[in-house]
């Protein structure tokens, strides 16, 4: 049985509302999926995940992952970072992320790139369209989540989610 998922932080719910609004304006604009808000801090692995929900449920922290600085909005490779925030990897987050990359490294490399994405797909992107938004200068975030994350962006879905206490 093939098991496609990833590890993502979720965005505190006033951060995840203005930011669910940004996905929105711009899939619409270039008509590519919607998907929920978050940074993935470990990405598809093939391995049943319910065998890491007493794993998760050790390392989340007790306190939320606070004002992570949003450094700038850029323009990356289509279509998994088209349009994206660059995060500062501050002391929570490099915390979590570093747990998180010990226990699954294992089953493949994955190279953490602290972002959360805007955009995905195969579209060219018009550099004017980063000024159409003001993104908030830090972000908070307070859970972690098990997520599928096959190829196609609509089937997207969370597993389990883990509230940070």
């Amino acid at each position: 049985m093939s098991h496609n998922w990833s590890v993502w932080l979720l965005p505190k719910a006033k951060d995840n509302k203005l930011l669910e609004e940004y996905i929105t304006f711009y899939s619409k604009r270039y008509g590519s999926d919607r998907f929920l808000a978050h940074v993935t801090l470990f990405g598809r692995m093939n391995v049943n995940p319910k065998l890491f929900f007493p794993f998760i449920n050790r390392v989340k922290p007790k306190l939320e992952i606070k004002n992570v600085q949003i450094l700038n909005m850029d323009i990356g490779d289509p279509p998994w970072k088209r349009l994206y925030l660059k995060l500062s990897l501050n002391k929570s987050l490099m915390n979590i992320q570093r747990k998180i990359r010990k226990k699954f490294k294992q089953y493949r490399d994955y190279e953490f790139d602290p972002h959360l994405s805007l955009a995905y797909g195969n579209f060219t992107m018009d550099k004017k369209d980063i000024n159409l938004i003001s993104y908030p200068k830090k972000i908070s975030f307070s859970s972690l989540a098990l997520v599928n994350t096959p190829n196609e962006i609509r089937k997207w879905n969370i597993i389990q989610k883990f509230d940070f206490m």
